[in-house]
């Protein structure tokens, strides 16, 4: 159960990296590019450490 809740946690943050750099590149206003860019570095983290756990 808890392999389950870790492979779901992992593949969450995996996406929301990914979508949070894909709005970054599209993003005109500098201000919100720093803030997703800070979001995407954020879930590519937890989405590392969660790679190593599993």
């Amino acid at each position: 159960m808890l392999k389950l809740l870790n492979k779901v946690q992992y593949y969450y943050h995996l996406f929301q990296h990914r979508h949070n750099q894909l709005l970054q590149q599209d993003c005109l206003n500098e201000e919100l590019r720093m803030k997703l860019k800070v979001k995407a570095l954020y879930h590519n983290s937890k989405a590392v450490e969660l790679g190593l756990r599993m």
